[in-house]
């Protein structure tokens, strides 16, 4: 059996990679002044697409657990780029709208991620970044 490395695992390297991509991407909204983080951006991309969704939906959309999308959707709401409105089918709901402002970041937090993204790649051939797309959705397939 072979000894495992934690420091060179696959893992360990894959997290390293996704931490200093997230942090790039917060450099890069900071540097704009724009009233969003990474996390919150992820929540907003599903809004840019279908907005109105329920909390409950969000949380299903990003991967994360309902408590901490009502933080973030907290967090969105003092910052005036999203609004609550009961469901009119069902009062224990809130669907989640954009403001104008809301609206407004889209283009501008769009860019920063692209930016980001492209920042990270420097270097990388398509060929290799083909080939890891591949590999990483083979990963979710096999444990997602």
């Amino acid at each position: 059996m072979k000894t495992f490395r934690f420091e060179t695992s696959f893992g360990r390297i894959l997290g390293m990679a996704h931490t200093a991509m997230f942090r790039h991407l917060a450099k890069q909204m900071k540097e704009k002044n724009l009233p969003v983080t990474p996390d919150q951006f992820r929540v907003l991309t599903y809004l840019w697409q279908n907005d109105g969704l329920q909390q409950s939906e969000l949380a299903l959309c990003t991967d994360r657990n309902r408590a901490n999308v009502t933080r973030i959707i907290d967090i969105l709401e003092r910052e005036g780029v999203v609004l609550r409105k009961d469901d009119p089918n069902d009062r224990r709901v809130f669907r989640i709208f954009l403001t104008d402002l809301g609206r407004q970041l889209k283009d501008e937090t769009a860019e920063c991620a692209f930016r980001s993204i492209e920042d990270s790649l420097v270097d990388v051939s398509d060929e290799d970044r083909a080939t890891t797309l591949s590999v990483l959705r083979k990963i979710i397939q096999n444990v997602g």
